[in-house]
């Protein structure tokens, strides 16, 4: 996994400022999208809820994908950035091409998905968004609870 990278401008008061009303008033996402055997947050459905939201807070969000070439493998990148004005939050993240799993996908539906996936990765992230992962949920649910040795019994 290559590191991802995170940058800033050299003040952060203001687009800070903007993220935090932006966080009051964006409220509680609902899982809006069921497929590939979980429940999660769709892009559009995102994008709709904080758009508007954000522009009211003069708050900008930018992403740029890329491709780039490590060890003859594609990696699908995308940076995000939030802008307030003269200030910024910058992340990368950055994952394998994702392959192919039925016959029907080609490269560019491959690509497509996996932009779609790192796009909606970083906007929860840096907007701070918490949504379902049921796949972690359904592997706590199997865990049997570790004893505490030190608990009173």
């Amino acid at each position: 996994m290559r590191k991802p990278q995170t940058a800033i401008s050299p003040n952060t008061g203001k687009v800070a400022l903007a993220l935090a009303n932006v966080q009051m008033e964006m409220g509680v996402f609902t899982v809006n999208k069921d497929g590939y055997n979980f429940s999660y947050l769709n892009l559009a459905g995102i994008l709709e809820k904080v758009m508007p939201i954000m522009g009211k807070h003069k708050l900008a969000m930018m992403q740029f994908p890329s491709v780039d070439v490590v060890d003859e493998q594609p990696w699908v990148k995308v940076v995000t950035r939030l802008s307030c004005e003269d200030e910024w939050i910058e992340t990368e993240l950055n994952f394998p091409l994702i392959d192919p799993t039925k016959k029907t996908d080609t490269d560019m539906s491959m690509l497509g998905s996996s932009i779609s996936y790192l796009r909606r990765y970083a906007v929860q992230s840096i907007l701070g968004i918490a949504g379902a992962d049921k796949d972690v949920e359904d592997m706590q649910k199997d865990v049997a609870p570790r004893e505490n040795p030190n608990a009173l019994k």
